[in-house]
């Protein structure tokens, strides 16, 4: 009897163990996840911020990539200077990269910034070096898009101005989601910012 109560309380203080260590690994993970897609959507809005900030104002114009993706979830400008952005290295799809940062843009070229299904991708065009940039026939040939992927976990993303009749500010709003348990719904973030665009004709910012 004496043995049967011992493996008895054994096995039930073994389940509360079990359920113990298995419910903090469950917390561990969740707040683990809850930092990085913190981390990830600052950054992101921190890039969106910078692209909008150091464009061209009177050239921004918001959109939709195609049919497929959101209302207002594509931007595309020209940009003022060539930002200077950090991002995901694993996710960002920055060749030769060896660093999780970058540069997007030049001065006066466009850059479109836009929502494509679970990515937010920053796209640019780039000229290969020694190009005569006096030679239109040369300057096509020798363009190529780069794009950078500024996050993989974007639920939605919405650009619109805050007034219609003044392109001076721009509201951003994104949702971002990650996976933790294939068994549980994912984990959320909603992310809001009123953006003031400072540079509106010139691409310089002494010019404005």
């Amino acid at each position: 009897m004496e043995a049967m109560l011992s493996i008895a309380m054994l096995s039930i203080i073994s389940v509360g163990i079990f359920r113990l260590l298995k419910d903090g690994n469950t917390m561990w993970q969740n707040g683990s996840a809850r930092i990085a897609l913190e981390s990830e959507a600052r950054i992101t809005m921190l890039t969106v911020r910078k692209l909008i900030t150091q464009s061209q104002g009177a050239t921004i114009a918001i959109s939709r990539f195609d049919a497929s993706q959101p209302v207002n979830s594509y931007l595309e400008a020209i940009m003022a200077e060539e930002v200077y952005i950090t991002t995901t290295q694993s996710k960002c799809g920055c060749a030769g990269q060896s660093s999780s940062t970058t540069t997007v843009g030049a001065a006066g070229a466009p850059v479109q910034l836009y929502q494509y299904g679970s990515r937010l991708l920053a796209v640019y065009p780039q000229v290969k070096p020694g190009t005569d940039m006096t030679d239109n026939t040369q300057v096509t040939a020798n363009t190529y898009y780069t794009t950078v992927t500024i996050t993989a976990d974007l639920d939605s993303i919405s650009f619109d101005f805050a007034d219609s009749k003044d392109a001076t500010v721009i509201n951003v709003g994104a949702r971002f989601s990650k996976w933790v348990f294939a068994s549980s719904p994912p984990m959320t973030l909603f992310m809001q910012e009123t953006i003031v665009v400072k540079r509106m004709h010139a691409a310089g910012y002494y010019y404005n």
